[in-house]
């Protein structure tokens, strides 16, 4: 993970001095909550990892925002203080602000602006695929400090411009990624590299349940831009006790107009959790990733 460590030379430096892996230009962002990281790089270079803690509950889950448009950089100047005898002495390295434009939906939008309630930290992910983060003990995998995180109001298209709304961010500790840079390349195999770009903009599912009872119930889906997701087969509903998360699968799923399903199984009574399945479910053909609602919690007696 990060640099990998060889002989050194003359200067006393170690690790490879021509590094083969050309990064590329950071093209994402996933925001994970304050406290948050992957335990071993083992777990981080898994695919699995990623997307269970994307598909996480609402307070661990990782959230990761619509690919850049655009992105500006600040980096303010290295901090001193003078004295009066006019001796000098550094403080600290200055900061770097950036401001991460994306091109969304109005509904979008407003999701997004909800993500200003909370503290976030982030790992990056790069036009190359790489995953970008910092190891302060070398076992770690772990996200950036953010000193703040805010999605700004929306700039309006010009005659020759579009829509785009800014995300303003600054890294809390300059040494994260200068003096402990790590950085690996999640595998969906074991040789097969991960496209975290293949995450793209939102695709979440809102589900609506309704008419819930020990047989079925009857459940609306639709995407963030209020299209109907049509075409859904059982296996896209998951059904998830909200104590035990032991999941009850269903018998039938039948579409009655665009978006509308009436769902039938045989369902314990019990407090669940319903909604999209996750990525990855067998048999599914749509999971929710990234920035998406909570499963409903319905009570069914």
């Amino acid at each position: 993970m990060g640099l990998t460590a060889g002989t050194g030379t003359a200067t006393g430096l170690v690790g490879q001095q021509n590094a083969p892996e050309d990064l590329g230009y950071l093209s994402g962002l996933i925001l994970v909550p304050k406290g948050s990281y992957i335990a071993t790089d083992t777990l981080a270079l898994l695919e699995s990892t990623w997307l269970d803690n994307i598909n996480s509950v609402d307070g661990t889950r990782y959230i990761v925002l619509p690919l850049a448009f655009d992105l500006e950089n600040n980096k303010e100047e290295a901090v001193y203080e003078t004295s009066s005898l006019g001796n000098q002495k550094f403080v600290r390295p200055g900061k770097l602000t950036r401001t991460y434009m994306v091109t969304v939906t109005p509904v979008v939008m407003e999701q997004l602006n909800t993500l200003n309630s909370a503290k976030w930290n982030c790992f990056e992910f790069t036009s190359n695929n790489f995953m970008k983060g910092t190891s302060p003990d070398r076992v770690k995998f772990s996200p950036f400090t953010l000193d703040n995180f805010r999605v700004e109001g929306e700039e309006p298209a010009g005659g020759d411009t579009v829509n785009k709304v800014p995300i303003t961010f600054t890294y809390g500790d300059p040494s994260e990624w200068n003096g402990r840079p790590s950085f690996i390349q999640p595998l969906v195999d074991a040789i097969s590299p991960w496209n975290p770009n293949d995450l793209k903009d939102p695709k979440a599912i809102i589900s609506t349940v309704t008419n819930a009872t020990t047989a079925g119930f009857d459940i609306y889906l639709q995407g963030y831009d209020k299209v109907p997701f049509e075409g859904a087969v059982k296996e896209d509903v998951i059904v998830r006790d909200a104590s035990t998360g032991v999941v009850t699968a269903l018998t039938s799923l039948t579409e009655s107009t665009p978006g509308q399903y009436a769902a039938v199984g045989t369902i314990a009574a019990s407090t669940y959790e319903i909604g999209a399945a996750p990525v990855g479910t067998s048999g599914a053909t749509q999971g929710y990733a990234g920035l998406q609602r909570d499963l409903q919690t319905t009570v069914i007696v």
